[in-house]
């Protein structure tokens, strides 16, 4: 056997030896799986129910759970004309993972140099290192506010050699996002530009989708596994130029992306505008509660247009990976990030948890 390992190594590509793995980057769902009790705060899940109609499409799913679904579902069509588009501007996949995933082999192959922000979505890196992209990272600015975009340094990584330029907004690890004058200075470059806005829904005022409007080189994807639910039923989108999404559509496997189940369950959650609404307010009130609340607590946490919140833990002896390490301790699953804690917003009663849980590691270490 491992003679035949060995043999099997010599055709790998070069990646998939340096690729960490799925397993270690995942680990969080799997203590949250191990212990039902546990108090869920690491995914950016929302920890309550989808809507009750999400409840009635997919017991009616089981109707046509038989069928393929159709190339344009109605949840293409109702997302069209939400975002006022044609639906050959929408592009639905199971989750914004995939067609984010499907943006970058669009654009991209071995050595195409991509500008990415840094830090932001651990995911961006691993697919881009997959690929063998050539990456130019451009550091946020951070100061006692919060992290920051720096337009200026983005706009200057930009060379001629630049195939795709990613931006999170709002930026999942950190929370900040990019205003929309500084968006569109990016966009008038003319290079291709792919917009992660899956925690808009929190930041309505900054909302980019109007962009596919004025730009036929961006590209804005969505999920409805934040402010409608459905994490575990995968479900997201990407808007942009009829043109572009048909290239990106290529790069999907034809008829397996996004299920039967999902569609259903996400044209439910779109026409359940109240519950939706309910969900938005709930968390963005929630999260403005713990900010000032987790500083008490002398953390270093920073201030967020997501459905979380960042602490600094790089000055802390056990660093992040420590102070998630004790949270856990006290029934709380929360995930570090490089150097950050990101906190997923919960309901009330999960957050105070969470502030209890801080308290007695802070006070624990103050005492050690």
């Amino acid at each position: 056997m491992a003679h035949a390992g060995s043999r099997l190594e010599a055709f790998l590509v070069p990646a998939a030896r340096k690729l960490p793995s799925n397993s270690a980057y995942l680990a969080h769902l799997a203590a949250s799986a191990g212990d039902p009790d546990l108090i869920r705060l690491a995914s950016n899940e929302n920890t309550e129910p989808p809507s009750p109609r999400v409840r009635e499409a997919l017991e009616s799913a089981f109707l046509d759970a038989n069928l393929s679904p159709p190339p344009s579902p109605p949840l293409q069509l109702a997302l069209a004309e939400r975002h006022g588009v044609e639906p050959s501007q929408v592009l639905v996949t199971a989750g914004s993972t995939e067609v984010i995933d499907a943006v970058f082999r669009t654009f991209l192959r071995a050595g195409s140099e991509v500008v990415l922000p840094d830090p932001s979505w651990p995911v961006y890196r691993r697919r881009l290192d997959a690929l063998e992209a050539r990456v130019v990272d451009v550091p946020l600015g951070a100061d006692d506010g919060g992290f920051h975009y720096d337009a200026d340094r983005l706009l200057a990584a930009i060379t001629g050699e630049t195939r795709l330029v990613v931006v999170c907004s709002p930026n999942n690890p950190t929370g900040n996002a990019m205003e929309t004058a500084d968006v569109k200075r990016i966009a008038d470059t003319g290079f291709p530009m792919l917009l992660d806005a899956a925690y808009a829904d929190f930041d309505p005022a900054r909302d980019p989708m109007h962009l596919v409007h004025e730009y036929d080189n961006v590209i804005v994807t969505r999920t409805f596994s934040k402010a409608y639910c459905l994490a575990g039923v995968r479900v997201g989108y990407a808007v942009g130029a009829a043109a572009a999404l048909d290239y990106v559509d290529r790069f999907l496997v034809p008829g397996s992306s996004v299920s039967s189940p999902a569609l259903h369950a996400g044209l439910a959650a779109l026409e359940d505008e109240a519950y939706h609404r309910h969900q938005i307010e709930r968390i963005t009130g929630e999260r403005e509660r713990l900010l000032p609340l987790l500083r008490e607590l002398g953390l270093r946490a920073y201030p967020s247009a997501g459905n979380f919140l960042a602490l600094d833990c790089s000055e802390r002896a056990n660093g992040a990976a420590g102070l998630a390490a004790s949270v856990l301790m006290h029934g709380v699953v929360v995930r570090p990030l490089g150097s950050l804690v990101r906190i997923s917003i919960g309901r009330r009663h999960e957050n105070d948890t969470l502030l209890l849980a801080l308290a007695r590691v802070v006070e624990a270490e103050g005492t050690s």
